[in-house]
């Protein structure tokens, strides 16, 4: 990345975005009682610039669909697989408002010409309007998100409350190995400067 681009997204990126994205340490820490690694996807590029899911892959993470997923390795009576698509369903529909926002979002995210892996070197540097719009897009992306995550523990308890106690131990297991993909997927939210 150019000095002239770095100096750009130093200022108007949020300070933690912004050294994550220059391949800085992560941080996403403890939210939503679901710790971790830094919560972005790596970019394809060089420059700087996080690459989001869309919201076709974050519905993916549903609570229930990781124990369906696994009914015959975790022996589900018929009735648990029953319950479990009928919670499926009211997952993806408390959801659904959350991942229509953040698709809305995320369509019109356009990363400037001249921040992209494949810019020409004398590329004119993004405006500060086209700046301030992206900062803004991924702003609105990750604060979704974090919604989307926030609400995981109160799903993973519903979900795990339909299993037995001998059942319990390969669910949870299922259920944080689904945790962690998720927490690879959604961005990090940005914290205030100091």
């Amino acid at each position: 990345m150019r000095l002239s681009h770095a100096l750009v997204l130093a200022a108007l990126l949020p300070a933690p975005l912004f050294a994550q994205g220059m391949g800085g340490m992560g941080g996403m820490g403890e939210r939503g009682g679901m710790g971790g690694r830094g919560g972005m996807v790596q970019a394809p590029s060089n420059r700087g610039m996080p690459k989001f899911a869309t919201a076709k892959e974050l519905e993916r993470y549903n609570a229930a669909d990781a124990l369906l997923s696994e009914r015959r390795k975790l022996k589900l009576t018929d009735e648990q697989v029953t319950q479990l698509s009928l919670l499926r369903g009211t997952l993806f529909e408390r959801n659904a408002d959350l991942l229509v926002r953040y698709d809305s979002v995320r369509r019109n995210f356009r990363v400037p010409k001249a921040l992209e892996a494949n810019a020409p070197s004398g590329a004119e540097p993004p405006t500060p309007q086209e700046m301030e719009v992206l900062r803004e897009q991924m702003i609105a992306m990750m604060v979704i998100a974090d919604s989307l995550v926030a609400r995981r523990p109160e799903q993973l308890a519903t979900v795990l409350a339909l299993v037995t106690d001998d059942q319990k131990k390969d669910a949870e297991k299922e259920l944080k190995s689904q945790s962690e993909e998720l927490r690879k997927q959604v961005p990090e939210r940005p914290r205030n400067r100091r």
